[in-house]
């Protein structure tokens, strides 16, 4: 396959896609488990108080694999750009999030799908949209032009990834992130299956792993990588997809290979992630010397004594926190813990603590995103309201979002942990932010 023979396999796709919503048929699995084109990936993606008020078209059209929107945590004022927007549901649901002093781009090379998503943002009355008819390896908007790039199951779509991510670093601002929802895979994929073009535009077949991900990532440039895998697809997910290839199945044949024994190969392999990164600054190869890529992921045990550490060179208190390890995050340049948050859960409460940085990369944003990142933490365990204690920290918690309240609001459970207990906090402002199912 070469890469202009999968563009246009995936343009005719998504092309059809589009006819069969403006035909009145479903284009894949809106709502439902099944549709048309039998992908169970696309279904469920969206909450109906999240696309109240636009048009059926426009969710009908929808080919993604998660919701980059909530996950991009979009403020008003922003300019947001949807990298392969499709029928459009996800830029007109940024365009509701950044507001009348926002905007919010959308951009596709099928023309199919471009006239379905204006006429789904006309139906809407949505006028801080513009959809933008190019290539994601080629976006026609200048350098800095941008706060956030989403996309919703798209780039693995891409026979040059490389160029994809290298040019969301190029339009992204100074300090933009970088939020997208994908497939990635978990080891070694069949080749029978990398050769299908029906699992290419199914959103298989060319899937990164999440370290080939996360290097892509940090070559472009970008800091404080996090791969969070939101959902892993079993042989019956695949089926749907590999069964509507009839080359493959001729293939498979030819092999002596049913296609059972290759969905065997596949089965849990594929997974759909949340995908962020941030923006710092220059090229990712001028970074200042001595310094790395920075990721986030879950701490382990062996990580305690280099948290602890930091949290007493920062002086912030270690007590308790042996006990919340499971909902412990932390950033990492190499092998090394830069910085670190966790979350202690009260049933739909949580108290964020121990979010805590080497000063040396505080000014890489490392603290936000993850403080960002144990916000999403809190949403995935149902958590409605997010407290903390801070003595220095206010201004920057206010930024993402908190505000302060008097202790004697706190619920008793948040109350009585350790932390609420310790000496050192005593004096400390309490702050709080509500979680709601789409922030």
């Amino acid at each position: 396959m070469s890469n202009e023979d999968i563009k246009t396999k995936v343009r005719e796709k998504y092309g059809q896609a589009a006819l069969r919503v403006v035909s009145g048929e479903s284009s894949c699995c809106g709502s439902t488990p099944s549709c048309s084109d039998g992908n169970p990936i696309t279904s469920d993606l969206y909450a109906p108080h999240e696309t109240a008020g636009l048009p059926a078209q426009a969710l009908e059209a929808s080919l993604g694999c998660g919701n980059p929107v909530t996950l991009a945590e979009l403020r008003p004022g922003e300019t947001v750009l949807d990298l392969g927007s499709g029928g459009g549901i996800d830029v007109l649901l940024s365009a509701r999030r950044v507001g009348p002093t926002g905007k919010a781009y959308g951009l596709d090379m099928t023309d199919e799908m471009l006239a379905l998503a204006r006429e789904n943002q006309a139906k809407a009355g949505v006028t801080n949209a513009e959809f933008l008819k190019g290539e994601i390896e080629a976006i026609p908007l200048p350098d800095a032009s941008v706060d956030v790039v989403i996309s919703n199951c798209v780039i693995n779509l891409s026979a040059d990834k490389r160029r994809v991510i290298a040019e969301a670093f190029r339009v992204l601002r100074a300090g933009g992130r970088f939020a997208v929802t994908d497939i990635v895979v978990d080891g070694e994929v069949p080749d029978l299956v990398r050769k299908s073009m029906e699992a290419w535009t199914g959103c298989l077949a060319g899937a990164l792993t999440e370290d080939e991900y996360r290097a892509l990532l940090a070559e472009a440039g970008f800091e404080a990588v996090q791969v969070e895998p939101i959902r892993i697809y079993r042989a019956d997910d695949a089926r749907a997809i590999l069964e509507g290839d009839p080359s493959l199945q001729q293939e498979l044949e030819s092999q002596g290979v049913g296609l059972a024994e290759l969905l065997a190969q596949a089965d849990g392999k594929f997974r759909s992630a949340f995908i962020r990164a941030v923006k710092l600054g220059g090229p990712g190869r001028s970074r200042e010397a001595g310094t790395g890529a920075i990721t986030i992921g879950p701490a382990t045990r062996d990580d305690l004594p280099a948290i602890v550490a930091l949290l007493t060179r920062s002086g912030l208190p270690e007590v308790g926190l042996s006990d919340h390890l499971a909902t412990t995050l932390v950033a990492r340049e190499g092998a090394t813990v830069v910085g670190s948050a966790a979350l202690e859960l009260y049933g739909t409460a949580a108290l964020l603590r121990s979010v805590a940085v080497e000063p040396a990369l505080r000014r890489r944003k490392v603290g936000e995103a993850l403080a960002r990142a144990a916000l999403e933490l809190a949403r995935r365990h149902r958590v409605a309201t997010v407290y903390l204690l801070t003595e220095t920290a206010a201004g920057f918690f206010s930024r993402l979002g908190f505000r302060a309240i008097a202790r004697a609001e706190v619920p008793e459970p948040v109350q009585q942990s350790a932390q609420f207990g310790a000496s050192c906090c005593s004096s400390a402002q309490v702050m709080v932010i509500a979680l709601t199912p789409d922030a």
